[in-house]
């Protein structure tokens, strides 16, 4: 199993801190119905600012984080995913009161990305049941994955997002007409963006760290 813990990054310093919430909500709803299959328990708030959720596995993990975060912009989201074991029973209807390993090192995980965030720019961490040198390397990049979107303009943040609402997980089916004339520019000022702010190569790290997400939780299975 994959539990994923998520919060408000200074929330208590939002001005409408109540709409946010409610923004967050809704987002989870629709999460929740797009990604039916990949949920083993519904993402729930928690807390009033924190979140929670059961996975399947690790197969578009980062992009659905990414789905998330990407909509509260510019709010800053913290992620904590945790990989293990099951301790209760499994509701898919809601992960309140589940329990075990595989939350312990999710609240692990996001405990450590608060306290050791780089700066501000990492934002996700990952603890394992039984770790190994695979785990490091994973955090490694993450944190290098996380540096190199909090370096992206608007304009580049912005072809993101589209690719995120065109469900495109693979780079190599970005259609770059259609996405030019989504954002109303050039086909080669897109082709700029995505040379300039790397994010196909964002998109293909984010594929390798599910690949190993899936070998990892393929143990607790």
């Amino acid at each position: 199993m994959i539990a994923v813990i998520g919060d408000i990054i200074k929330s208590k310093s939002i001005l409408d801190r109540r709409k946010t919430q409610q923004d967050l909500q809704g987002v989870l709803q629709r999460i929740n119905q797009s990604h039916q299959a990949s949920l083993a328990s519904r993402l729930m708030i928690t807390l009033g600012d924190e979140f929670q959720g059961l996975f399947n596995d690790g197969n578009g993990l980062l992009h659905i984080l990414d789905e998330i975060s990407f909509a509260l912009r510019p709010i800053r989201l913290r992620f904590g995913i945790g990989v293990g074991t099951l301790t209760t029973d499994l509701d898919p209807t809601t992960s309140i009161g589940a329990d075990g390993p595989v939350y312990w090192k999710a609240r692990e995980a996001i405990d450590y990305v608060h306290k050791n965030n780089d700066y501000g720019r990492a934002n996700i961490h990952l603890g394992v049941q039984e770790p190994d040198g695979t785990v490091n390397l994973i955090n490694h990049i993450l944190k290098l994955m996380a540096l190199q979107v909090s370096g992206w303009r608007d304009s580049q943040t912005e072809v993101y997002k589209i690719i995120l609402e065109e469900e495109i997980m693979d780079p190599e089916e970005i259609n770059h007409q259609r996405i030019a004339e989504k954002l109303d520019i050039l086909p080669s000022s897109l082709t700029r963006r995505l040379e300039s702010s790397g994010i196909k190569r964002y998109m293909s790290a984010c594929r390798e760290v599910e690949l190993a997400l899936e070998r990892i939780n393929k143990r607790y299975s």
